[in-house]
């Protein structure tokens, strides 16, 4: 192993511009696709990765089921106690909108574990002070009716939803559930002066008999409560229009405005102007008028008929909106700050131990490559901790963190699987309860563990040098190619861990669409 250590050192030296190469290509992998229709299922299976690729860092659940079992996902996203709240797809058609929070959400986790600045943002700083709570999709019943007709419901209800549809199979203008109630009507913030309401189950604009009967309301609004957000953003299509006021206090109005014009400065969207009698029902409406806080309903894009927004429109809502999300979090963390003025900047969790005067830091070597960089690793009261995520990756583990237990699972189908808790000696490997030397810990947000766990897991030897400051580890000589033609050896960030990474508007003149978002 000591020879193919060499040569793949050797290969790196000399030929870097191919090796950058490499990971580049593999850095430009993500798991969001935004440019194809984007489903329930995909996003399903997009949350379920992201929690596994990320375990330290994303945490799932399902706050409630739609009429025809759909779970509604909510995603949280860091490590912080102040929380903001990002959601999407109230409407069926504006399906667009889930996209924008599911990429939103990927591209911070990947800014996050390679600790890099995100549009100039301090990614780390932010998310371990803040969590912000996404749920993509509130409608899921809708977007798939309004995607995929009625071959994705029971044949016993399919006649009521053409009926609800105008008589017509074509659903591609479809906003409400799939029983024909505007979620986004729902709310109870002066919903029985709703205008402009359809008094039965259609596809648009019936509100319902009354105030938040569905379950995707009630689901939206006890997890509100429950994360208890400092700033809110229900993303809606189309119009790139910016809703900020509704009934809001005389003493919230400048702190409100002011969010206001910085939003519209990242995104271009003009504000609809405030009138006395506006219709609620809307999420924000609730919100603002129920909580006294910041929300705003973006209009993501340019309406183009009764439907969807055609893919085309992803990209520019991106590049508007790319900044928001840390920047909701950034600022929701400073209203969270003034009634918490006593509370540490960093979080204080149950997983993040004090500051250990008597921590050192150690080089790692992996195959003859120095990998410190990529894989850090430190030693606390004899023990040898190592960053157990960057270095499993590379054997082709797959993770999965429990939130409710601070329990990650690592697992490999070369190697096997291992179960370990934050704070707790007592693990499992391979089906074998074990003892650790020392009980795995959150530092500054990563996850560290003896590397006894890594050695007895993988079968990677260590030894560590005469001067006591070098862990060497050796690939086992087994089928397990050596990764060290893998690792970035020069152009990494001091800090970061080898996860890929991916790669002032005018003003618009459209007018408010009176069919769009909370009008």
């Amino acid at each position: 192993m000591k020879k193919i250590g060499y040569l793949m050192l050797t290969f790196i030296l000399f030929v870097p511009t191919l090796l950058l190469q490499n990971v580049a290509e593999a850095a430009n992998h993500t798991v969001v696709n935004p440019s194809v229709t984007y489903t329930y299922a995909a996003m399903t299976r997009h949350i379920q990765s992201l929690a596994q690729k990320y375990p330290d860092l994303i945490q799932y659940k399902s706050i409630g089921k739609t009429k025809y079992g759909r779970d509604i996902w909510a995603v949280g996203l860091g490590h912080g106690q102040a929380t903001v709240f990002i959601n999407g797809s109230h409407h069926a058609r504006e399906w667009m909108t889930t996209t924008i929070n599911m990429y939103m959400l990927e591209q911070y986790a990947i800014a996050y574990s390679a600790n890099r600045p995100f549009e100039g943002y301090n990614t780390r700083q932010i998310l371990d002070r803040t969590t912000i709570w996404f749920v993509p999709m509130v409608n899921p019943d809708g977007v798939t009716l309004q995607q995929q007709g009625t071959d994705a419901f029971p044949a016993s209800v399919r006649q009521a939803l053409v009926q609800m549809n105008g008589g017509s199979t074509n659903f591609k203008r479809w906003k409400a559930n799939a029983q024909g109630i505007d979620p986004n009507r729902q709310y109870d913030a002066y919903w029985r002066t709703i205008e402009d309401n359809i008094p039965y189950p259609f596809w648009k604009n019936h509100k319902g008999t009354s105030a938040v009967q569905t379950a995707e309301n009630q689901a939206t609004t006890s997890f509100t409560y429950e994360i208890d957000p400092e700033i809110a953003v229900s993303y809606h299509s189309a119009g790139r229009i910016l809703y900020w006021n509704f009934h809001t206090l005389p003493q919230n109005l400048s702190r409100d405005k002011r969010l206001a014009n910085i939003f519209t400065s990242f995104t271009g969207y003009r504000q609809v102007r405030p009138n006395n009698n506006p219709s609620g029902g809307g999420y924000t409406d609730w919100f603002i008028t129920t909580f006294g806080r910041p929300a705003f309903t973006p209009e993501i894009g340019i309406k183009t008929g009764e439907t969807n927004l055609p893919l085309s429109a992803f990209n520019e809502e991106w590049q508007r909106n790319k900044k928001v999300g840390l920047w909701i979090a950034q600022e929701g963390y400073s209203l969270w700050l003034k009634k918490n003025p006593t509370t540490p900047a960093s979080p204080t969790t149950p997983t993040q131990p004090p500051a250990n005067p008597l921590r050192r830091s150690l080089n790692v070597t992996l195959d003859g490559v120095n990998v410190k960089k990529e894989i850090p690793a430190f030693v606390q009261n004899k023990v040898a901790y190592i960053s157990y995520k960057p270095l499993l990756t590379l054997y082709g583990f797959a993770f999965f963190w429990d939130q409710a237990n601070q329990k990650i699972t690592a697992t490999s189908s070369a190697s096997g699987t291992a179960t370990f808790t934050l704070n707790q000696t007592a693990a499992e490997i391979n089906g074998v309860s074990s003892a650790l030397q020392g009980a795995p810990i959150n530092v500054d947000g990563t996850v560290y563990v003896p590397i006894s766990l890594i050695s007895q897991l993988t079968g990677i030897a260590m030894t560590m040098n005469e001067k006591g400051d070098t862990v060497i580890l050796t690939s086992p000589d087994t089928t397990i190619p050596s990764p060290a033609a893998e690792i970035i050896t020069e152009d990494a960030n001091p800090s970061s861990t080898p996860i890929p990474e991916p790669s002032p508007t005018e003003q618009p003149t459209v007018a408010p669409d009176p069919d769009a978002g909370e009008s």
